[in-house]
């Protein structure tokens, strides 16, 4: 066999494929969370596996090189599946007016985009999760992070779910443009605490300023939270104090729950796509060096599919989770018959996979 032909049995670099045992864990895996969201009112959907790229070259910019790209016949350029939340957005413009609200709906799906900061190794990941579509407030976001705690419960795993909210982010910069905010939320994503303090010095006032920089660089409890802001010097204003009210209020229920133990709130937590717009978060689990789960509230993206509609919704990243998995997705225990013949071996093995049993011929 030649060099060549050689390299070229090998995978791409950045794709992976399951088998046996592996492939058996992560469809256990699949069903079982197919199997909560239906039990919570979400049904299936599918989106293309590519789209034209024209369409998102606007909501994907700067992050470009991030995509892969082809050119069809006919000499469009497209873009392959790179984030399914946005390739369904398209699809719900489409179905505006044809649809009741609320709509509640999952997927699960291949994707495909180059992620170095995350991990070189891999550009194929196996994403799945839920959006909630048509309703606002915070009982909407209550949903959808009770729903998260279950998926994971789902999976036997414990996760921590910093939470933030890029509301009170844009309330506090109401003044700044688009793109000036936008470096803001860059700069506080990547905890890059002094040169935001550089980039906003001499635009806002000295004790503003200094409460965003605490705010931003903040991790903690709720109680924590509060008494950063008796503490300030500085008073957020009408809108800002709803939009932090609204955060705590969240808070509240899930301590209701006795679920607050799974969340941090963590104003650096900025989310993971450029169109969240009110609470988002990422989730992540001890022995992953990077986030497992993001999601948040983007409630202008479907505007741009002519479906103006409130959203909320959350992916995980299932392929980097099935390691931590329990070993009840483990392929159970299996019969195998003494020789005998067919027929025989047959009749009792139909038998005993009628009692749920594994059973080799």
């Amino acid at each position: 066999m030649t060099g060549k032909k050689n390299r070229l049995l090998q995978l791409p670099q950045g794709t992976e494929s399951l088998y046996l045992e592996e492939a058996y864990r992560h469809q256990q895996a699949v069903a079982r969370l197919h199997n909560l969201f239906t039990s919570w009112g979400y049904l299936p959907v599918e989106t293309p596996l590519f789209d034209f790229f024209d369409i998102y070259q606007d909501m994907i910019s700067g992050r470009e090189k991030d995509i892969y790209r082809l050119i069809d016949r006919e000499g469009d350029l497209l873009m392959l599946r790179s984030d399914i939340t946005l390739f369904l957005a398209k699809q719900i413009g489409l179905l505006s007016g044809s649809t009741d609200l609320p709509l509640r709906v999952y997927y699960s799906g291949a994707i495909l985009r180059h992620q170095n900061q995350e991990d070189i190794s891999k550009n194929e990941f196996f994403q799945t999760g839920v959006e909630l579509i048509g309703k606002e407030g915070k009982y909407a976001d209550m949903e959808v992070l009770t729903l998260l705690i279950a998926t994971f419960k789902a999976l036997d795993l414990s996760p921590r779910i910093h939470l933030g909210s890029r509301d009170i982010l844009a309330k506090l910069f109401a003044d700044f443009s688009g793109e000036e905010f936008s470096h803001v939320i860059s700069l506080s994503g990547n905890r890059n605490f002094g040169e935001l303090e550089h980039f906003i010095n001499g635009r806002i006032s000295a004790d503003k300023k200094s409460f965003i920089l605490d705010l931003i660089s903040f991790i903690g409890t709720a109680t924590d939270f509060e008494n950063l802001l008796k503490k300030s010097a500085y008073k957020p204003d009408m809108q800002e104090q709803e939009a932090i009210n609204h955060l705590l209020s969240l808070w509240a229920m899930l301590t209701e729950l006795n679920l607050e133990n799974h969340f941090r709130i963590d104003m650096s937590e900025t989310g993971s796509q450029h169109y969240y717009t009110g609470i988002v978060f990422q989730g992540y689990l001890e022995g992953v060096d990077s986030a497992v789960v993001s999601g948040g509230r983007y409630d202008t993206l479907l505007k741009e599919f002519g479906f103006d509609s409130p959203s909320i919704g959350f992916s995980i990243l299932l392929r980097k989770v099935e390691k931590l998995m329990s070993s009840d997705f483990s392929i159970p225990d299996h019969t195998a018959l003494e020789q005998q013949d067919f027929t025989s071996a047959y009749r009792e093995a139909d038998k005993l996979r009628q009692q749920g049993r594994i059973v080799l011929l």
